[in-house]
């Protein structure tokens, strides 16, 4: 698994991957050509038009491939453009996580956060947050097998 360093780090940071609905945050200048977070070299986001259309596969696929930590943003919880989508991720984490529970792997890699188009600030942070607490759970096994 690569991982980027953090400059105020002794640790390598964790690859985390994260997928963001288009009417969720406003993306522009957030993203680097290379697909990465403006600030955030070791966390890549893709770009979905709502959240409610990841499949549950493409987390897990991530965690498979290297990722320490996989997230989903989409709209604030009841505000959603595409009506349910943030209903429908957040019932699909859930399953997801406990799936991965019993596979014996830290459900806690995954995640839903929740910003509106103007909560730039409280996404980084949110982001900041969850790179955190990934950094904290015990490293998944080698080349991301479980």
């Amino acid at each position: 698994m690569e991982t980027a360093m953090d400059p105020n780090a002794s640790t390598p940071a964790p690859r985390v991957v994260g997928f963001l609905c288009d009417w969720a945050v406003n993306s522009e200048g957030l993203i680097n050509a290379d697909g990465t977070m403006l600030g955030f070299p070791n966390v890549t986001l893709v770009l979905v038009p709502c959240s409610g259309f990841v499949k549950t596969g493409w987390l897990d696929l991530a965690l498979k491939s290297g990722a320490a930590g996989v997230f989903v943003c989409g709209c604030p919880m009841g505000d959603c453009l595409n009506r349910e989508g943030n209903w429908i991720m957040e019932e699909r984490i859930d399953q997801l996580r406990k799936r991965l529970q019993r596979q014996k792997v830290d459900p806690e890699r995954i995640g839903l956060v929740a910003y509106g188009m103007h909560d730039r600030d409280g996404f980084v942070a949110g982001v900041r947050a969850f790179v955190d607490k990934v950094a904290g759970i015990t490293p998944a096994p080698a080349g991301g097998k479980r």
